[in-house]
């Protein structure tokens, strides 16, 4: 094992601004703006007749989900005469429980000689003291603030080479062959930044979790393969999206000061660039508690609410246009809606407005059955949609107040609390 200690020099100081200011979360000088998204998604309830200003987003956000009843597949690709050199990416704080079977994992991956990195912070004593048998590069970020994910990874890229770099979390378990079949794709469109791959729970567990694998599977192999059919960028996934070097450079890396990094680069490449997916799993580890998923549901839309306020004035084309505002701010508002949704269609049943937010339900809940039959998960779960679009708006709420208070605030999910299978090898 090689430990490499960089002071807090240059290299740190770009970690952590890399990102222009006006593209940045750091140039939201308002933030109690994110605040807006509820008052106005609040009005229907003070003047019912306005709740009809909103079916087009429902619309929209169910057009998308149309994608999940579609049994997609990949589209075959030969493999390239020379593999890309590959770095990948492994930010880990706090997290000694999961190291060993982190390394199982990444043992256990089908690509010729790829650079695996161990990203640790220099605070972090309880990783660095359980390393004794990780067999890879282990890099220590230097203290520093913004204390996040992003700014560690962009730590990382100034001391690797890969053309091509993948992050990945460290609960993750990519199936093994997962890194060809995503580059191969990747090198079938010589306008394509990043191809990503699809996030899974691997586990069984308590309602909240179960609920979380559902969203998922809908999102990762039905809402994101249809936007890639329709050539149309989407919001990346966080981990296990394979990124050209060259291209994420270019945009200046990950935002720092974003607590959804990837959402804003998604963003930033779309500007020039295409996206792609492919359909090879990795394992994660799902919230086992409604706390657990609180907390990490509330930064991720904190981080859309980020996103929306730095980039609602972006000159992108077109239909990249129309398919983030669907993903972000309408996303957001159909969020902070749904109490507005359960209101009509309680007070008012009969009413034609009732009838189509009923409509949107099923739909939905629809796309949740199908999601469970073909992941073999239980179908009853899909029921409990409502009370889960329930604990979004809590969510939201939490992400709102936060943006104002602690837009920086990085609320870590813990891992490794829950039986999972072994990984790999």
């Amino acid at each position: 094992m090689k430990h490499e200690t960089f002071e807090h020099d240059e290299a740190a100081h770009w970690a952590a601004s890399s990102v222009p200011e006006h593209l940045s979360a750091r140039s939201i000088k308002e933030p109690w703006v994110g605040a807006l998204l509820v008052v106005v998604a609040a009005l229907p309830l003070i003047y019912p007749p306005l709740a009809w200003a909103l079916v087009p987003a429902f619309a929209a956000i169910l057009a998308l989900r149309v994608g999940a009843l579609i049994p997609w597949q990949d589209v075959p690709v030969p493999e390239p005469e020379r593999w890309p050199s590959l770095t990948i990416l492994l930010p880990v704080y706090r997290e000694p429980s999961v190291i060993a079977e982190l390394a199982r994992a990444m043992r256990a991956l089908d690509y010729p000689s790829p650079e695996i990195v161990l990203l640790v912070e220099e605070d972090d004593h309880e990783t660095r003291s359980a390393l004794d048998f990780w067999p890879y590069r282990v890099l220590v970020v230097p203290d520093g603030k913004p204390r996040t994910k992003p700014r560690a990874v962009n730590y990382g890229l100034l001391h690797t080479r890969g053309e091509v770099v993948v992050i990945f979390d460290a609960e993750d378990r990519p199936a093994p062959d997962q890194p060809k079949r995503a580059v191969a794709r990747l090198l079938t469109d010589p306008d394509c930044a990043v191809v990503q791959a699809v996030l899974a729970c691997d586990h069984d567990g308590p309602v909240i979790a179960r609920l979380w694998a559902l969203e998922y599977a809908v999102l990762f192999r039905g809402v994101l393969p249809l936007l890639d059919k329709l050539g149309l960028p989407f919001l990346l996934g966080g981990t296990s999206q394979y990124l050209r070097r060259d291209a994420l450079m270019e945009v200046r890396a990950f935002d720092a000061h974003n607590v959804t990094e990837d959402a804003d680069l998604s963003l930033r490449l779309a500007r020039n660039y295409t996206f792609h997916t492919v359909l090879s799993e990795t394992g994660e580890e799902a919230p086992v508690t409604v706390m657990a998923w609180v907390k990490q549901r509330s930064r991720w839309i904190k981080g859309f609410c980020q996103t929306t306020l730095v980039h609602w004035r972006d000159d992108l084309p077109l239909k990249a246009c129309i398919a983030f505002a669907i993903q972000l701010p309408v996303q957001l508002l159909t969020v902070a809606s749904h109490p507005i949704g359960l209101a009509v269609m309680i007070s008012n049943p009969e009413g034609p407005l009732a009838a189509m937010l009923f409509g949107g339900y099923a739909l939905t809940v629809a796309t949740f059955i199908v999601a469970a039959v073909r992941t073999g998960r239980r179908v009853t779960d899909a029921l409990l949609l409502p009370a889960y679009c329930c604990l979004h708006v809590v969510a939201l709420g939490i992400a709102v107040v936060e943006l104002i208070v602690a837009p920086s605030l990085w609320r870590k999910t813990a891992h490794g609390l829950t039986h999972r299978p072994a990984a790999r090898v």
